[in-house]
């Protein structure tokens, strides 16, 4: 029986990182001979968390880093860690250093954000993390590229892709639509936590002068909770203005939740267009532009690093950074031919059954094993997809 543990934020935190390691974990244990525990990060007290949460850090406490490690080496055989700078304590989160130092079992860290031109000290942090662990994970080839670039120096064999995973959807839109109350309706949508470097502003912009009769364009998400701390909920109240000043009241829909999986399911299967307009090509992972590829959604996004890296072979359309006449003709081509909606839609939902998290996990168990693992080179994902996931699916 392997014993697993993931460092990461856990529900019911509500950002894609603890969604993330939630699937995750339950992709991987639907092997028989594997269990998996969490240790949550988070400021103390904070959340309360269920039963697989073996530990809390407490993020700003040096000593409980050292704890977690003592518990990691005595009760697991493997451990995975989730990076994002912004979640360990300490100056661009240096406390994890004091965890994977301790460490005396096989560790691979997930980076989730990687950064071209990183600062001395984040550079350090994400050189130590390199010569830790057993392997590296980048979620796109981007990254595995810009990995190897910082680090020439380092084991490149440790540098491995494996992409985001997604649910496992019925792909039944009509139904979707149906339960949702919009059977009727054409749906364009956005979903995830709500901050200004997602640009929502201009997808809202576009859909100025278009003629698309029972047209709908969905936000839904809440607002990332360190802008609804340092901000409030003025991007919000920016966008809900714009969208009144633009008239554009009929068309433009805010759901101000945190959906559960079940919903997001629903509400992705029963979307037409998926709209991901990030500002800045510096974006090397995206889960909400996974998802929509994986619910098999038509997509239209700027060029960032995973749009460019995942949109391949007609899985979607790139458009340019803030064009907002090249979004509203993309918008209205696919509105006015359904044959090409369905094509990108087709594309879509054809690597969202080889991207599923239980496809993934076995990816990951793979990498924790001594076994061959599935993911042998850079170069054999150029298409995104490998002959072994190919074969599983």
């Amino acid at each position: 029986m392997k014993k697993i543990v993931i460092i990461s934020t856990c529900p019911p935190q509500q950002c894609g990182l603890a969604t993330f390691t939630n699937d995750l974990k339950q992709g991987m244990e639907l092997d028989p001979d594997v269990t998996v525990d969490l240790i949550a990060v988070c400021k103390l007290g904070k959340e309360q968390f269920d039963s697989s949460v073996r530990f809390v850090i407490d993020k700003d406490r040096v000593d409980s880093y050292i704890q977690a490690s003592c518990i990691i080496n005595e009760e697991y055989d493997y451990c995975i860690l989730q990076h994002e700078f912004g979640i360990f304590g300490g100056a661009d989160g240096i406390f994890i250093n004091n965890l994977i130092n301790n460490l005396n079992i096989p560790l691979i860290t997930v980076f989730h954000t990687i950064i071209q031109d990183p600062t001395l000290r984040k550079k350090e942090i994400m050189e130590s993390l390199l010569k830790k662990s057993k392997q590296v994970i980048s979620l796109s080839p981007k990254g595995c590229t810009i990995l190897k670039e910082i680090f020439p120096n380092q084991d490149h064999q440790k540098i491995k892709m494996i992409p985001h995973g997604v649910p496992q959807f019925d792909y039944n839109q009509g139904l979707a639509k149906q339960k949702l109350g919009l059977q009727q309706h054409f749906m364009m949508m956005t979903f995830g936590l709500i901050r200004r470097s997602k640009n929502l502003e201009y997808a809202i912009k576009s859909l100025v002068g278009l003629n698309l009769p029972d047209f709908k364009y969905f936000i839904v998400g809440k607002t990332h909770p360190h802008v609804l701390a340092s901000e409030g909920e003025s991007y919000r109240y920016e966008l809900q203005n714009l969208v009144e000043q633009l008239e554009l009241q009929d068309k433009v829909v805010f759901v101000d939740e945190f959906l559960s999986d079940e919903q997001l399911k629903e509400y992705l299967t029963a979307c037409d267009i998926y709209v991901s307009p990030y500002q800045h090509k510096e974006q090397s992972s995206s889960g909400t532009l996974s998802f929509a590829v994986g619910a098999g959604t038509a997509v239209i996004a700027t060029p960032y690093w995973h749009a460019k890296d995942l949109l391949i072979d007609d899985r979607g359309i790139l458009t340019p950074f803030d064009d907002i006449e090249a979004m509203r003709e993309n918008i209205s081509l696919l509105y006015h031919s359904p044959r090409l909606l369905a094509w990108y839609r087709f594309k879509a939902q054809s690597f969202g059954e080889l991207s599923t998290w239980r496809l993934m996990a076995k990816n990951y168990l793979e990498l924790l094993s001594n076994r061959t693992t599935p993911i042998r080179s850079l170069e054999y994902f150029e298409n995104y997809i490998s002959f072994d996931m190919r074969r599983e699916a």
